[in-house]
């Protein structure tokens, strides 16, 4: 019988290379270091710092970008950048669940089975230890970019941020469905019956009966009422697969200094307000600290698993 390969380490999460590293990033750096700093706890007293970081940053992307290179370079700047915004709202977020629930840190695991996809890579999971199952997952998006040199076709106020929502709830929604999956196949291994399904109720009941509890956060940069409306759509539909959906909407004021000045956008419903909905996550991960999350189970590798990567 071969020995026992011991299993991965957690890696704790930090900052991307790209926010650490880029010039372009520097707002979002700076911003992420002053809530590090001030060891804040809630989104409100971080709103402030994110708006401006987030129009100093989308005032970069449209104006360092313009004439400079090649289109494919530009676009490649552009996009890298981008990446790197999302990664510094998923750390900012991860760090004031941190700081509000007092658990040492949300981790990244490279390595979490799912029931058809043989493996996810997932930032902002508790517990850590790769030999227990997760109990909690935050999941964080950015959506609505204003017109710059990597989008010559979009219209002078930018990207409507309803036109990536679809398909950023539907990704979540087999990621979901998939976890719990499972999480429930492993946790019938170790004698526990799941709740929900086929046979015991429906989809969304199922889902939101069984772990790992996913959270899941939006910020988007709203252009429109109708823009907005779509986005809350759509964050009503992320709430049928998954266990929480925290909105923020913010817009810019071309009369106060362009498009890439922004301000926090009213019309939320109260139900998705993303100070709410962390301080309610703050609240599950409060009590989960301390407590032994099931182990993940000594399944046998599927054929996904053991079958060559392409």
């Amino acid at each position: 019988m071969p020995p026992k390969v011991p299993a991965p380490k957690a890696r704790p999460r930090k900052t991307s290379e790209v926010v650490r590293t880029r010039p372009g990033c520097v707002p979002l750096r700076d911003a992420y270091d002053w809530a590090v700093a001030h060891k804040v706890t809630s989104w409100n007293q971080v709103e402030p710092h994110f708006l401006s970081a987030m129009s100093a940053f989308d005032t970069t992307l449209a104006d360092t970008l313009q004439g400079s290179g090649d289109d494919a370079t530009r676009k490649a700047i552009a996009a890298d950048l981008q990446n790197g915004k999302g990664d510094w709202f998923n750390d900012l977020l991860a760090l004031l669940l941190e700081n509000c629930s007092g658990i040492e840190n949300l981790y990244a695991r490279s390595s979490v089975p799912g029931l058809i996809i043989a493996k996810h890579n997932l930032d902002g999971v508790y517990p850590g230890d790769p030999e227990q199952q997760i109990e909690f997952l935050l999941e964080a998006k950015m959506m609505g970019t204003p017109k710059h040199a990597g989008s010559p076709g979009e219209k002078e106020s930018g990207r409507d941020g309803s036109k990536d929502t679809p398909k950023r709830v539907k990704e979540l929604a087999f990621k979901s469905i998939d976890l719990k999956g499972e999480a429930s196949r492993r946790l019938t291994m170790l004698g526990h019956t799941p709740t929900g399904g086929a046979g015991g109720g429906d989809l969304s009941t199922w889902l939101h009966s069984n772990p790992p509890r996913i959270y899941f956060f939006m910020a988007v940069r709203v252009l429109s009422e109708t823009d907005l409306q779509a986005v809350i759509r759509w964050s009503n539909v992320a709430l049928q697969v998954v266990d929480a959906v925290g909105l923020y909407a913010y817009e810019p004021t071309p009369d106060a200094g362009g498009w890439t000045t922004y301000r926090r956008r009213s019309g939320v419903p109260t139900v998705l307000e993303l100070e709410r909905v962390l301080f309610r996550a703050c609240q599950e991960l409060k009590n989960l600290k301390g407590k032994d999350a099931p182990p993940t189970g000594a399944a046998p590798p599927g054929p996904a698993v053991t079958a060559p990567d392409a």
